[in-house]
């Protein structure tokens, strides 16, 4: 009798706990003005944190968090993110002239960013090239890593 009532409780209490497991796993989305592909729901990891340890992150999807220190002002092909004092250059997939550009008045503003990192070594000149278009505000590292974007999202902080 015993064990019947044990089961029966268990039979009743899995699936509720299958419903609020599912239900407290899934990311949403905070509201804001999307560019790009649709952006999957996911837990968002701030820059700083990716920052710390890269390669656990490359080539693989990431939703990035940080705000956005420059554009560039030419075609917004590229964007500089920032967290914590961390930055790093973010492209459109599709690369400079594709379907998509950043907002060339988006500096300042709180960013999500869905894409790929891999890791990248760039030459001096063409760290030049992007600190031009860049409008003098930003310094480009030379070696590190880049994102790869397929979807940004402007935060909408109100």
């Amino acid at each position: 009798m015993k064990i019947r009532i044990h089961l029966a409780h268990l039979v009743l209490a899995l699936p509720i706990g299958i419903v609020a497991a599912a239900c407290s796993s899934t990311a949403s989305l905070p509201k804001g003005e999307r560019i790009g592909e649709e952006m999957q729901p996911q837990e968002s990891v701030r820059f700083a944190v990716v920052d710390a340890s890269p390669q656990q992150y490359f080539d693989k999807p990431i939703l990035v968090e940080g705000t956005v220190k420059s554009v560039c002002q030419k075609m917004g092909c590229w964007m500089q993110i920032e967290d914590e004092g961390h930055t790093a250059m973010v492209r459109w997939k599709e690369g400079c002239g594709g379907k998509y550009a950043f907002a060339k008045d988006a500096a300042g503003k709180r960013v999500l960013v869905q894409g790929v990192m891999y890791p990248k070594k760039m030459d001096e000149s063409e760290a030049q090239h992007l600190e031009e278009e860049g409008g003098g505000k930003l310094a480009v590292r030379r070696d590190g890593y880049e994102l790869d974007a397929t979807s940004v999202m402007y935060v909408d902080e109100r």
